[in-house]
This record gives structure tokens, sequence and C-alpha cells, in this order.
């Protein structure tokens, strides 16, 4: 079986979960505070500081699994956004809890010191960088920057075992009970753990690259070019590139089909991966996310194609709206557009088929796999969505989902629309009831929260072991 980027990130995930807890509970707590009574640490200042590092930094290290886990991040965004205010205070205020421990007399000594002074900015440089990159909206560097961060911070949980192995040939249980220059020597190998901890976290990263940038199909044929990924650059001081208005039409009341052209670099994306509009007007800069539903010539042309549901008071729907209307008294807004790497992790032929449910624009994703898996001829997997709207007229799009019946192998491709005005609900049961008895398949859901929370806690009470992914469409 493969090694996929998700399954290795959810195995390198819960694992950490497993470790973290492990060190917060059994050691900080019942070793280190309970049985040992923080020996280590005489002095009064000392003490303080550690119970306040100790309990600041369980708390840090908590938010961050929290941060890190996919499905509550999905499911609950304003948990996630609420934890992730909480995670980059506590990276400051765990710095600032190491101030009593080194004045009262840190049990390493000056390699302490050293290290604090030397890799602490660091540390919350790194956190600021994932701060700021996420306020900006690009969501990539934002991950990428808090897995540096937090791998980075989990070097002091390596770094436990570490200090048993290097006092273990002296037969003591603190490296402070040997001779002091031995000591001072053996604790700063017992830093080198940060070393070693920051070169495994930069390995992942350039495994995760190197998976996404080979998003081939069984034929060999590239979803993404090395070239076209050499272009992806995620550490760019501004990654986001402008981008003008080629086209723009109303699809529905309330829902436009806009088309913009690239100013720079063409942005190629991947099966349900997503990029970042950024819309300046009057020196306030808004952002959000949406899935394109763009072919790959026209990506490669510089085009990038979006479908959005105007909404009222919306941040971004207000700017749209100015631009349908053409008003000459407002200022222009400013379009920028960036380049996103997260979406559904798809593999070729791993089930029978897939089952799409999709309610509003939350039909843009489903396009864009669908495109992904049907051009692929040795691809075998069956492709069936269910698409909710209000009524005729929001069914939009339907003419994407015909061209997808006339061009895909026979069978391979359908969908039905139902429009839940005339009372023709989605049901976790109607989405089931397409398969057939012991064909594997996998469960896709895109649209508002109201739509898709209740159809996953239906789908999940169905049949547990049947994988349900979702994507979020939040108010624009």
């Amino acid at each position: 079986m493969p090694i996929t980027v998700a399954g290795f990130s959810r195995a390198v995930y819960w694992f950490s979960v497993a470790i973290t807890l492990y060190f917060i509970f059994f050691y900080v707590i019942l070793y280190r505070t309970i049985k040992d009574k923080v020996s280590n640490y005489p002095s009064p200042t000392a003490r303080v500081g550690f119970y306040s590092h100790a309990s600041i930094g369980s708390l840090f290290f908590l938010s961050g699994l929290i941060q890190f886990n996919s499905t509550l991040r999905r499911k609950y965004k304003t948990l996630h956004k609420i934890s992730g205010y909480f995670y980059f205070t506590l990276s400051i205020l765990s710095i600032l809890s190491l101030i009593p421990i080194l004045v009262g007399g840190s049990e390493t000594g000056m390699s302490a010191w050293l290290v604090v002074t030397l890799t602490g900015p660091l540390w919350l440089w790194a956190n600021y960088l994932s701060y700021k990159a996420i306020i900006n909206g690009d969501v990539t560097l934002h991950r990428r920057m808090n897995i540096r961060a937090f791998g980075f911070a989990n070097s002091i949980i390596w770094m436990r075992p570490v200090v048993s192995i290097l006092a273990a040939p002296w037969t003591v249980t603190s490296i402070d009970q040997v001779q002091p220059r031995i000591a001072e020597a053996l604790k700063g190998g017992m830093w080198f753990t940060f070393l070693v901890e920051i070169m495994a976290v930069e390995l992942f990263l350039y495994f995760e690259d190197n998976a996404r940038a080979s998003l081939v199909t069984s034929a060999g044929i590239p979803f993404l070019t090395s070239q076209e990924k050499s272009m992806i650059n995620l550490f760019d001081k501004n990654p986001f590139t402008s981008a003008k208005v080629s086209r723009i039409e109303m699809l529905s009341k309330s829902v436009l089909r806009i088309v913009f052209h690239l100013e720079g670099k063409a942005i190629i994306t991947g099966p349900g991966e997503h990029i970042s509009l950024r819309a300046k007007v009057n020196g306030k800069t808004t952002t959000r996310n949406y899935t394109p539903i763009t072919t790959r010539s026209n990506m490669e042309a510089g085009l990038v194609e979006l479908v959005i549901r105007l909404v009222p008071n919306g941040a971004m729907s207000s700017i749209l709206q100015s631009s349908i209307t053409n008003d000459t008294t407002k200022e222009l807004p400013a379009f920028q557009i960036s380049h996103c790497l997260e979406g559904f992790d798809y593999q070729v032929n791993q089930h029978s088929v897939l089952l799409m449910a999709a309610s509003g624009t939350g039909i843009t994703p489903m396009i864009n796999i669908a495109r992904y898996i049907l051009k692929n001829p040795v691809d075998k997997t069956r492709i069936h969505l269910i698409f909710s709207v209000r009524n005729a007229e929001d069914a939009f799009l339907e003419d994407i989902l015909k061209e997808l019946v006339q061009t895909a192998t026979p069978s391979r491709f359908s969908y039905e629309i139902k429009y839940f005005l005339d009372g023709e609900v989605v049901t976790a049961e109607s989405i089931r009831s397409y398969t057939i008895n012991k064909e594997s398949y996998h469960i896709l859901l895109s649209g508002p929260e109201r739509f898709m929370v209740p159809l996953e806690a239906r789908l999940s009470a169905l049949d547990k072991t049947v994988p349900v992914f979702s994507f979020g469409i939040s108010d624009r």
C-alpha cells in the first residue's frame, strides 16, 4: 500500500497526540510535580517559573493539537479560529515564563541561557509568520510555519529521554550529579535535540512537497508538472498575483460567475484545491477562499474561473456587487489571487464509487474533482452527484454537468438535481442508495453547514467505516 501525504500526516499527528498526552500527564504532572516535587529547582523563583511554564506549555500543546486536527478544522471553524489566537498568545507567554526559571537557576545552567536567547526569538518569529500568513489569506504558508513552530516546541518533549540516555553511563538520575565540566558538555548535547527536531520537520515538509508535486495519475500524466510546482514559491513575501476581471455574469439572482486573468504566473490547482481571492478597496483588504471551476487549458492560459454566491452585507460580496454594477462613484477594487495546496487527497481506483452531495456553490469543488478523475483513462471510479438547490433557477452550472456526462466513459459519471423548495430533501439514505452491495465507496459533502452537518452525522450513524469528507462553504 503506497504511503500518501494524508496517511503519513495522520500517522504523525496521532503519534504526536499520544506522546504529548503522555508527556503532560505522566511526566510533568505525576512525576515532576507530584513525585519529584520539582527537586531540580530549589529556589522559589525557579519553582514559580517551572509551574508557570509547565501549565502554559501544557495548554500550548493541547491547543496545538486542536489546531492540527483536520476534522475539527473543517467542522468547527470558529473553534479553530479561537484556539489559533489562544495558541499564538500561549507561544508568547511560554517564552516569558522561562525568565524566572533562568533567573532563579535552571537545572541546565549556561546552555539553557544560550539556547533560549538564540532560539526563542526564532521560534516566536515562526509563530509570527504563521499568524501573518493567515491574516493575509495565505493558508499554505500559515500551515507550514505552524508545523515548523510546533515541531520546534516538541523538541522539549523529545529532550527528556535524551537526558536519561546521557545520564545513564554515570548511573545518576540527573546530569547535575555528574562532574561540572562533563555535565555542561552533556547539557550541550541534550540541547542538540532541537536541531534534530528541526531536521525531522524539514524532512517531513520535503516529503510532503515531493508527494504533492507528483500528483500524477496511473497513466503517468502529471496534474502538476515539476516546472509548475517550482513556480509556487511558498515563501514569497507576497504570494498573491495581480488579477483583472475578464468576464462576469449572473447565473441567478444571487450567484455570479467571474473569470479573472492573472497578470503574473499561472495557477494550476489539484483536485479540490482552492485559491485565495484578495480585494483591496479604499485601503481596506478583504480575503476569501474559493474553489475554481477552471479547466486545465484555461488555467494554463492564466485564467481563474469562480462561482460565488452573493450574500447580504458580505464583505467580498459587496465588493463583487460593485464590480457588476460598474459604479463609477466608487474606487475600483484591486484583485489579487494566491495558490493554496489544501485539497481532497484523491487516490486512483481506491474506491469503486465516489458519491458527491453538494448544495448551492458547494458544487464547485465537486466539478473540480470530477474533471480530475474523468480525464484519467485508467481510473475506473464511478461518480454520482446529487445537487441540491432551491429551484430550477438555482441549478447553475448544469451545462458543465451535462458536458461531464457526455465526455465521460459510459456510466462513469451521473448526476441528479433535487429542488428542496419542492420537498426534494437530500438524505443520508438517498446518498447511499446509489451503491450496490459490497462496493467500496467514498462520500464527499460540500455546502453550507446546515446542509452538511446533519448529513455527516446521519451518515456516520449508518456506517462509521465509510469515509466522509466535507468541504467547508462559509459566508462570503
